[in-house]
């Protein structure tokens, strides 16, 4: 297995590499030394690190052949490279970045500038590693998306043409999933996805490819399988999905499957398109037979292809498919775009543009501590975002009054809620994000609002923001109300803990303000100082 490490120095001086070792690990970098170009070569070919830190002068192979060698290594052409030289001609800069270095170091090296320079590397390889990993794995379950693993498939039917052995494909359809949303709401609905993936991940050989096609549907590629051997790994995963996919409170609840499996061993399988077809067409015999079952193209009749089944076959579930990869697609887009909604707070009220960023900061820590999904976390996070964006609402004369709110002017912030929720309404891609920010003022004993929600009926991303929204309230000073202290807000929180917050997610804040309390407390300090207004007013 490859030794994963971030940086590898190319340095043939022992007293210049032992320096820059230690300095580098020291500020937190897993390091390698290595003292020439071959050696370095070999190194790197077999533990791709992150950035390539060289010496331009160098025995066996020099900086420059070694960058040269990396930019023309299709799996290696990423790695941000950094050339060191003893030499400042005036040229030499140029020559290397000219040549494929991503940057230049003088020696003798400022070693703040070189853990400066390493870090920006650092960064800028993990930010392409992310858009490498966009272009081929769904943002949900992290499996291979559609259009990867359609071609991945393509080179698999290619490789058993030239190679001969047999190549399988697994459509798998979740049985009545609309219902999961519709009942559940859309984050268990998500939970369950992530959790259909990971069984699909258990159940397969390593040599399989497995995808999200898009919705509640994924399909596997199975190299060398034939259609029995497929037919039964198909069918082992109907039963584990129906044994290990659960929701949280739903003890009753059972997922099913009706899978589809096709192979090049039937005759009618000329093309990646014409496998995938068959295997689509033999799912949907399933789901009319039963559902929660598997079906191999062997199976499908002469006449199936009636005029009923070509429409939806051929037209209705194709279509669906590709919406239903155009509206993952959308969601990223949307996501991006959040930032630019909150903008709108900035311009009436500063003070709530910076609260809306630090309740999605503070809800998306206590998501991923809580045990929630990836997915899930990420929707908390938008939804503290956004939770107060109805706040445009309100006059501004209610937003920045001094004093405390009459009745109806708190009738009218009790809406907020209700107003943010509108403003998304339409956006249905985020539709787990405004479920969160409808139910955030619900009650953990049911005495919130808007609809008296009570225990684990509230979603967890509500219970969630409810408790980071309180904490940043109150560890931030207002004109009229002073600041608290981290202690004394837990301790608020504590004591209506069960009445108004989960007792399970107000535990989940303690336990993480006692591991990272400097992060927190770093945050709280940079909110109190960029509003020092509010803090005069309360001492004058």
């Amino acid at each position: 297995m490859p030794v994963k490490y971030d940086i590898c120095v190319v340095e043939d001086c022992p007293d210049t590499r032992r320096l820059i070792f230690q300095t580098l690990s020291h500020a937190g970098f897993a390091c390698r030394v290595v003292a020439d170009g071959i050696e370095a070569w070999d190194e790197i070919t077999r533990n791709p690190p992150k950035v390539v830190l060289s010496d331009w002068h160098l025995p066996g192979l020099d900086g420059m052949e070694l960058c040269h060698r990396l930019r023309n290594h299709p799996d290696l052409s990423d790695t941000f490279f950094v050339l060191m030289t003893a030499h400042d001609k005036e040229g030499s800069k140029t020559l290397a970045l000219c040549s494929g270095a991503d940057d230049y170091l003088t020696k003798p090296v400022d070693l703040d500038e070189l853990v400066a320079r390493m870090r920006v590397g650092h960064r800028i390889w993990v930010m392409q590693d992310k858009l490498r990993q966009a272009a081929y794995r769904d943002g949900l379950t992290g499996l291979f998306n559609h259009d990867h693993l359609n071609r991945v498939l393509e080179a698999e039917i290619n490789r058993s043409r030239r190679y001969g052995g047999g190549l399988s494909f697994i459509m798998i359809d979740l049985d009545c999933f609309k219902a999961v949303n519709d009942t559940h709401g859309h984050l268990a609905g998500n939970e369950v996805l992530v959790q259909v993936a990971r069984c699909l991940q258990k159940t397969v050989r390593e040599v399989d490819s497995v995808g999200r096609f898009g919705g509640d549907e994924f399909a596997i590629v199975a190299p060398e399988a034939s259609l029995e051997a497929a037919a039964a790994m198909a069918e082992r995963i109907r039963t584990q999905v129906g044994l290990s996919v659960r929701i949280q409170g739903a003890d009753n609840f059972t997922l099913t499957a009706s899978i589809g499996v096709s192979s090049t061993d039937d005759l009618r399988v000329k093309s990646a398109a014409d496998l995938a077809d068959l295997a689509d067409q033999a799912m949907y015999f399933a789901k009319r037979h039963g559902r929660n079952r598997v079906a191999t193209a062997a199976q499908i009749p002469d006449d199936h292809t009636s005029p009923d089944s070509l429409i939806e076959i051929e037209e209705v579930h194709s279509l669906r498919k590709r919406i239903a990869v155009l509206s993952i697609q959308a969601k990223q887009v949307y996501v991006q775009s959040i930032a630019s909604l909150v903008q709108a707070l900035d311009e009436k009220d500063p003070y709530a543009a910076r609260h809306s960023q630090n309740v999605a900061l503070f809800a998306e820590r206590l998501a991923q501590q809580a045990g929630c999904s990836e997915g899930t976390a990420d929707a908390v996070k938008n939804a503290g975002l956004l939770h107060d964006i109805g706040r445009v609402g309100v006059p501004d004369r209610i937003l920045h009054k001094p004093t405390t709110l009459s009745q109806m002017e708190l009738a009218l912030m009790k809406q907020v809620p209700l107003i943010s929720a509108r403003i998304v309404d339409h956006l249905r891609i985020l539709e787990s994000e405004r479920q969160i920010i409808r139910h955030q003022r619900e009650h953990y004993d049911g005495t919130g609002v808007p609809d008296g929600l009570s225990g684990d009926t509230i979603p967890i991303g509500a219970r969630i923001v409810l408790v980071a929204d309180a904490f940043d309230a109150m560890t931030t000073g207002r004109v009229y109300r002073e600041q608290r202290t981290i202690e004394a807000a837990v301790d608020e929180l504590t004591r209506c803990s069960g009445s108004q917050f989960d007792p399970h997610i107000v535990e989940v804040l303690s336990r993480l303000l006692q591991t990272d309390r400097a992060w927190w407390q770093n945050r709280i300090d940079a909110t109190n100082s960029a509003f020092p207004m509010l803090a005069s007013a309360e001492s004058g």
